[in-house]
């Protein structure tokens, strides 16, 4: 039988906020990257807010959006999106 991970709520608040900050970045409000999602608003508000979590199609999305974004110019790191470790942008 496969073992199930769950993720804390710690961590999913986190993530949300990682979440938000890079769509700042973008300079995109909650309706434009809830459309780039394939998603609604108040889904992607949930998940900013740390009470749903994202899918992986979620994440890889906003991983390309950002490659494609002029203002942050494709820099968005994975290792700060998914653990907040190291700077938004890769080195």
């Amino acid at each position: 039988m496969m073992k199930v991970q769950r993720l804390t709520k710690g961590y999913l608040g986190e993530l949300g906020h990682r979440i938000r900050l890079a769509r700042t970045y973008m300079n995109l409000e909650q309706k434009g990257l809830a459309v780039g999602l394939r998603t609604s608003q108040s889904q992607l508000s949930r998940i900013e807010a740390g009470t749903t979590a994202p899918t992986l199609y979620h994440l890889l999305t906003i991983k390309v959006l950002a490659d494609q974004n002029e203002h942050i110019n494709g820099s968005l790191s994975w290792s700060w999106l998914l653990e907040g470790k190291g700077n938004i942008f890769e080195n």
